[in-house]
């Protein structure tokens, strides 16, 4: 006997106004994801599903509805997987910047370590009123090398980050902290490799701009379009989404 499969169902709950749409079940249980009714509702399940117990009368080919209350449909994948709101994607980034930050300073400490140093000189002659600093914050040649450095191995970490994690668990730390999953649009299964170097060429283009003078506003610029743009998409796809052909699901 095999229990019913994960999809969209007709759904069950009896206080859901008419015309009922279609609730997620996980395979599990009943989500609070829902869908407006397509055409016509989904086959009863394969012969041997088995049906959990309490099976309201009207849906016997369906899961029991649990406990719920007013929802509002989500975007899902085209096979019914419901995607990431903006706000848990954009935690889980900062987590893993801070992430990839820390990590980055600890492998390039000694420049960054000059860095500091050549700070702290800087603000030494400017407090002290030394009449060879210019009295203002400016990237000194002793600065510009340590953070060249620091830049280099920044972008080194974060791709190793990437696609270690993309392709062994489908999601960076940050996204596995806020239940987030990396897949296909179209198709789920375990990331191709170029589809991860895609995602992060694409995400990573400020970080390149920012090495390249006159042209890392650029990149800022394209660097903020590129993290809003799921705001105001239909798939939720941010740009470096759309170039891999991913989306970020919600797996809990």
């Amino acid at each position: 006997m095999t229990q019913i499969p994960a999809g969209w169902y007709p759904d069950p709950d009896p206080e859901a106004p008419e015309p009922k749409g279609q609730r997620y079940w996980d395979g599990q249980q009943w989500t609070e994801h829902l869908q407006p009714a397509p055409g016509s509702y989904p086959q009863p399940t394969p012969g041997g599903a088995t049906v959990p117990s309490g099976a309201p009368a009207g849906y016997a080919s369906y899961p029991a509805a649990g406990g719920y209350g007013t929802q509002v449909a989500v975007a899902t994948t085209p096979d019914g997987q419901p995607l990431s709101g903006w706000w848990r994607r954009a935690v889980a980034y900062v987590i893993d910047v801070v992430i990839i930050n820390v990590l980055s300073w600890i492998i390039a400490f000694p420049a960054a370590r000059d860095y500091i140093d050549a700070v702290n000189r800087m603000t030494d002659d400017i407090l002290s009123g030394n009449p060879d600093g210019s009295g203002v914050m400016v990237v000194t040649e002793d600065m510009a090398g340590p953070l060249m450095t620091i830049g280099l191995v920044a972008l080194v970490v974060s791709l190793v980050y990437t696609v270690v994690f993309l392709r062994w668990k489908a999601a960076t730390p940050g996204k596995l902290a806020l239940g987030l999953r990396v897949r296909l649009r179209e198709t789920p299964g375990q990331l191709a490799y170029g589809t991860i170097l895609a995602r992060w060429a694409v995400e990573s283009v400020n970080r390149v701009a920012g090495f390249l003078p006159l042209i890392g506003f650029l990149g800022s610029l394209f660097w903020l379009l590129d993290h809003l743009w799921p705001l105001w998409d239909a798939k939720k796809q941010a740009i470096h989404d759309k170039v891999a052909k991913t989306n970020v699901i919600r797996v809990r």
